[in-house]
């Protein structure tokens, strides 16, 4: 969910407006959410929106839902806890649904194929291409990447020789979707990997107080993950645009990451040669015997952190992404991307009223499938004929494809008008009774 310091820093306390009926409606749907300070469920909070001026009022007053006006009212919804069985019905012609997830897809594949994007109609999630992007909410900059010094070639060959592994990974977050515990286990079999996280742990730390998951940026664990030359960063699903703080994280300490996770994670890097990607090699075996040669050869290595000693970031296309966003990481009100979002949709919605009192027609549009599509888990070796019965993937495929018939579910419901989101066990058993299941037809 998202942390408790970003709903803070977008809190506005909430304040009376004369123009409060006349102001579009933000109506936040899942519980502990809500962005603002009120003193209840039921008060309206105006929210102001500097950037263009507008405003519109948010609430999490749920009985709005009943009321008879045809003023447009969007329901927002935070993706990580949407439920299908748990949505706003009856869905009524004035209401407009926008999605806000930013976390991993892992966390929901409800909201990985079509059928459920295209109930929504304003998306921000981390793909490029969604209304509000939030592809970069792990770069607070691009001198967070270009500014912290690097520990030198000789001091890390040093380290080498005292013991220290070229590889760094800290992980405690196994049994995951992307099936990275699997690859990494055949990669230490053939290159030296200190491992300090619960997954495949093979090293204590030098301080118990590195292992703090609460501290996971603080100065003493980057100074520690800095020695390392190569920092396996894999992130928990696979999905183009997914990148999280497995690859800034090295790029900031000067560590080259061995990045496996979004297939165009390189769009997003400080230049082409900054980062491995795992999935350039044949094998586990391949890539060791790859980071073999670089651990061995000090300027073909360092070709990869040719980023830090110039202090440029050649990607221009990362540049000018960082420079536009309307949002931060640490804003305050508008300023963070909770409640930027916040008002673009605010905007977007004052924008289909103008034209709505000018007497044009409307028809909402739905958001693409491109703004959230991301495919089932896979294998990281071989084939899932290779991966034994009782391993954790299997489970998440059976997740990921029972989260389709719920999507399914669900579109049929809004299309015939159900009142009641309790039914949506119905319409599931509907479709297995028909043999129509995504779990008895997984070429879908």
């Amino acid at each position: 969910a998202i942390s408790q310091k970003s709903v803070r820093s977008c809190l506005t306390k909430a304040q009376p407006s004369k123009d409060v009926k006349k102001l579009p409606v933000i109506l936040w749907w899942q519980p502990n959410m809500f962005p603002h300070v009120s003193k209840s469920e039921n008060e309206m909070v105006e929210v102001s929106c500097p950037n263009s001026g507008v405003k519109c009022m948010a609430t999490q007053n749920r009985t709005l839902l009943q009321q008879e006006a045809n003023d447009l009212l969007t329901i927002m919804h935070y993706g990580t806890d949407f439920r299908a069985y748990e949505v706003p019905l009856p869905r009524k012609a004035n209401h407009l649904w926008a999605l806000l997830h930013e976390e991993s897809p892992q966390n929901n594949f409800l909201l990985c194929n079509k059928d459920a994007l295209q109930l929504f109609n304003f998306s921000s999630t981390f793909k490029r291409n969604s209304d509000f992007p939030l592809t970069t909410q792990h770069f607070p900059s691009l001198e967070y990447l270009t500014s912290r010094k690097p520990v030198s070639i000789e001091e890390k060959n040093k380290l080498r020789k005292q013991g220290l592994a070229p590889i760094v990974y800290l992980q405690s977050h196994c049994d995951v979707p992307s099936d990275r515990d699997r690859y990494i286990y055949h990669l230490m079999g053939n290159i030296s990997v200190d491992s300090y996280g619960a997954c495949l742990n093979n090293k204590d730390f030098p301080n118990p107080s590195l292992g703090d998951t609460s501290k996971m940026q603080s100065e003493e664990l980057l100074d520690f993950l800095a020695q390392y030359k190569f920092h396996i960063a894999f992130e928990n699903a696979i999905c183009n645009d997914y990148i999280t703080e497995k690859f800034t994280r090295p790029l900031h300490v000067g560590s080259v990451p061995i990045y496996k996770g979004s297939p165009t994670a390189r769009d997003w890097a400080p230049d082409h040669g900054s980062v491995i990607m795992a999935d350039d090699f044949e094998s586990p075996e391949s890539l060791a015997e790859y980071l073999n040669y670089l651990d061995q050869n000090d300027d073909a290595y360092l070709k990869y952190l040719s980023y830090k000693n110039t202090k440029y970031v050649e990607n221009q296309h990362l540049a000018k992404t960082l420079s536009s966003r309307k949002w931060s990481l640490d804003g305050e009100d508008s300023d963070n991307f909770v409640g930027a979002y916040e008002c673009y949709v605010c905007e977007e919605m004052h924008k289909m009223e103008s034209k709505i009192k000018q007497g044009v027609k409307l028809t909402p549009r739905t958001i693409p499938l491109e703004h959230m599509d991301c495919p089932p888990p896979q294998p990281s070796l071989g084939d899932i004929s290779d991966v034994p019965p009782n391993h954790h993937l299997h489970n998440w495929v059976s997740d990921y494809w029972q989260n389709l018939d719920q999507a399914v579910a669900l579109r049929e419901m809004m299309t015939e008008g159900a009142t009641d989101p309790e039914s949506l066990w119905t319409y599931i058993e509907r479709r297995y009774q028909a043999g129509l299941g995504a779990m008895e037809h997984t070429e879908l």
